[in-house]
């Protein structure tokens, strides 16, 4: 497809296009088994994160009253009710950023490892002008530490 567009003049960036990190958190992107449940906060902890939960800055996943699917996975229909960015801001969201950028689990490994591919396979093609590694990425999990937010 990018050759075929490429000829037709039409350049193409590569783009990991991710939003709200995973499926299992209402989003897209990044294989659900990166957000297992079992692996991710569900709670706002210390000051800032009972501060936020207090002006109700601090949701979880569970706060949205989902319905799952017999994978873990919300249902889309239920997502779609809430705006996506309001998944963003989650503990679970913000953990699972969290596990990514501190590499927990070899995550941030898997993710070098996929582009890695991608550009092996694109190295020689004229019509890629670029890469965009992480799409919207988030700050991770301010709730822990709020200097991450700026």
């Amino acid at each position: 497809m990018i050759t075929a567009m490429g000829e037709k003049g039409i350049y193409t960036l590569v783009d990991a296009h991710q939003d709200v990190f995973a499926r299992r958190l209402c989003g897209e992107g990044v294989p659900d088994f990166y957000a297992e449940n079992k692996d991710l906060k569900h709670s706002c902890e210390g000051i800032i994160g009972d501060t936020a939960w207090l002006i109700g800055a601090c949701k979880s996943m569970n706060d949205f009253d989902l319905r799952y699917d017999s994978n873990g996975n919300p249902l889309v229909e239920d997502c779609v009710k809430n705006p996506f960015v309001g998944y963003y801001p989650t503990v679970e969201s913000e953990s699972a950023f969290q596990r990514l950028y501190d590499n927990i689990d070899g995550v941030q490994d898997a993710f070098i490892g996929y582009w890695n591919a991608v550009s092996a396979h694109f190295v020689n093609n004229p019509y890629v002008i670029g890469y965009d590694p992480l799409n919207e990425p988030f700050p991770a999990n301010f709730y822990d530490d709020a200097g991450l937010i700026l």
